[in-house]
């Protein structure tokens, strides 16, 4: 099924649908007996996993522009749409000073892989950050380091040292 999965991201090529492939091939396997019984719902689902998913916060440091306009591409039109607009509103910077570099959070979510510490998360909650942190479903900060990922598919993976095994999900055999 993996290898299947994985195949059809890549005819694909959209990273959200590798996303949605790489969680579904998560879900705990099932056993017989509860297969006997039907598919779980999403609330069985969620209490069998809720401890292998992680909250990803992320910092990075980013050059301010001597604006307050919104960080665009590069468009001298749209750029002086902007400024017309934040100086009619009192808000534009009359000395038009240069702003230092300002630290910018962003946040995501990923799931334990493996008992000591691998996470999988989407590549682009991670890209571009300077400091890593996996914060457990108990609450506990854990500093990450990223040991893979790809773009393409928009996967990443990412270590944390935590003092004992995590709760990791388990990869299916379908």
């Amino acid at each position: 099924m993996l290898g299947t999965l994985v195949q059809f991201a890549r005819q694909i090529r959209q990273p959200a649908l590798a996303a949605v492939a790489a969680a579904a091939i998560a879900v705990p396997a099932v056993s017989t007996a509860s297969a006997a019984r039907g598919p779980d719902t999403i609330a069985d689902v969620s209490e069998k996993v809720i401890d292998a998913v992680v909250n990803i916060s992320t910092s990075q440091k980013v050059e301010a522009r001597n604006s307050p306009m919104p960080q665009l591409p590069n468009d001298p039109q749209l750029d002086e749409l902007f400024r017309d607009f934040f100086n009619r509103r009192g808000q534009g910077d009359p000395q038009n000073r240069e702003r230092g570099p300002r630290r910018v959070n962003s946040l995501g979510s990923g799931f334990i892989i493996d008992p000591s510490g691998i996470v999988v998360t989407n590549n682009h909650v991670i890209s571009e950050a300077d400091e890593i942190t996996v914060i457990l479903n108990d609450g506990a900060r854990l500093k990450a380091e990223i040991i893979g990922k790809d773009q393409k598919t928009d996967i990443a993976l990412l270590r944390v040292k935590p003092d004992k095994p995590l709760k990791a999900v388990t990869f299916g055999d379908s």
